[in-house]
């Protein structure tokens, strides 16, 4: 009987494990990452369909890829801060952590302190819908020169990975995670590709579940003595 128990014991020991470490993997919610599928989604999109949505003027591309041979561009513009850019929509739970991550690209050689820059950007919202109401400021990383400095550089002619988390607010029940192209005078042309959209449950959740395994082993080795 000591044997079956410690085998049992074992055994709840290694399938907490199992499920706490398969519910921090990063499983990607980003829908075509790569934009090799050229998955598209209407803007706004009120209901959440999978896919890009696009604004502005952004649009597939072949010109450049991170990988594969499509990419996302938002193209550079006549300034005013025109702002071409994508996003997909996504369900959130409050204390839910999201990580928008994926490479940016220019053609051109961004001055420093010109303010053309890219934002990875993620904005939460309540109430019905999708994008409905905003829930607190948005948050980002600039990719590129901002005229205030910092960021993410930015060199010509090559992928540069950038990323950024935030937690969902109280309240929130839908995520928006955007691409954008800020400023977008004739020099500010970004690409996007491999994009990645993260979650991690709030801890409550994942103490509950560890909680209830544990407890089912406790009981089940009872039985065995």
């Amino acid at each position: 009987m000591k044997v079956k128990a410690l085998v049992l014991s074992l055994s709840v020991v290694g399938i907490c494990s199992l499920v706490m470490s398969q519910a921090s993997l990063a499983q990607n919610l980003w829908t075509d990452p790569s934009a090799e599928g050229q998955v598209g989604a209407p803007n706004p999109n009120p209901t959440g369909i999978p896919g890009w949505s696009f604004f502005g003027g952004a649009a597939f591309s072949n010109l450049v890829a991170h990988t594969g041979t499509e990419s996302v561009n938002t193209p550079g513009g006549t300034g005013g801060y025109s702002v071409p850019g994508t996003y997909q929509s996504f369900l959130a739970t409050p204390g839910e952590q999201f990580t928008l991550s994926g490479y940016v690209y220019t053609p051109n050689l961004l001055v420093a302190g010109s303010n053309d820059f890219a934002i990875l950007q993620l904005s939460f919202f309540s109430g019905a819908g999708y994008g409905n109401t905003a829930d607190g400021p948005a948050v980002g990383v600039n990719v590129g020169t901002p005229a205030g400095g910092g960021g993410v550089a930015l060199p010509q002619a090559q992928w540069t990975f950038a990323s950024v988390t935030a937690t969902a607010p109280a309240g929130a029940t839908s995520l928006q995670a955007f691409d954008l192209d800020i400023n977008a005078d004739a020099n500010a042309n970004f690409f996007f590709d491999d994009m990645s959209l993260t979650a991690v449950p709030e801890p409550a959740s994942l103490s509950l579940l560890g909680m209830g395994l544990v407890g089912f082993g406790l009981v089940a080795r009872r039985r065995f003595r």
